[in-house]
Formats: structure tokens, C-alpha cells, sequence
């Protein structure tokens, strides 16, 4: 009897992309939730209101360019300048990098 079998593995990982930023004075529409973000006292509170930042910035989209903010501003152009990073069960997510 023969078999022939190969060997799978699953890997779970973050892409990291590089920093970009906002500035709410051309983006007026994200200015509550950037300070949301920016008056958070707890890890928890500053993770709720980066969820919340990114969710309006996946659903407002600029008229005059005809996309949301996330994807004119987002992180998906520089893929090749990405870093790949192993981890547990987690998928992607904001992180915040620092604060102006």
C-alpha cells in the first residue's frame, strides 16, 4: 500500500501598513471621533473609539472625489511597503501611532 499525503500549514497574521495621517481641519467630518480618540482614558475606551473612527471612515464618502475617506486616505496603496506579523486569532485592525 502506498499513500502520498503533503503538509498543510495555517498561519494567523496582521499585515501592518505605515502610518498615515489625518488632520481634522481638512476633514471635518471625522472630527468628533478624532477626539474621541484623542480623550480616551482607557485602552478599552481609545479601542472603541477607533473602531468607531474607522467605521465612519469606511462609510462617508467624499462627494467631490466619489470615494470614502478610508479609501482615499487608507493604508491599502502602500501594500508592498507592508510588513506581514504573526499572531494569534486576531484579525486586522487601527492601531494608533501617535497624536497631534
Amino acid at each position: 500500500m502506498k499513500l502520498r499525503l503533503h503538509w498543510t500549514e495555517k498561519y494567523e497574521m496582521v499585515r501592518e501598513y505605515p502610518t498615515f495621517e489625518l488632520d481634522s481641519e481638512k476633514m471635518p467630518e471625522l472630527e468628533l471621533e478624532m477626539t474621541q480618540v484623542f480623550n480616551a482614558g482607557s485602552y478599552n475606551a481609545q479601542s472603541e473609539a477607533l473602531a468607531a473612527l474607522e467605521y465612519k471612515m469606511h462609510h462617508t464618502k467624499l462627494p467631490e472625489r466619489g470615494e470614502t475617506i478610508f479609501e482615499m486616505v487608507g493604508p491599502h496603496s502602500a501594500f508592498n511597503e507592508s510588513v506581514v506579523y504573526p499572531i494569534s486569532d486576531e484579525e486586522g485592525f487601527l492601531n494608533l501611532t501617535g497624536e497631534k
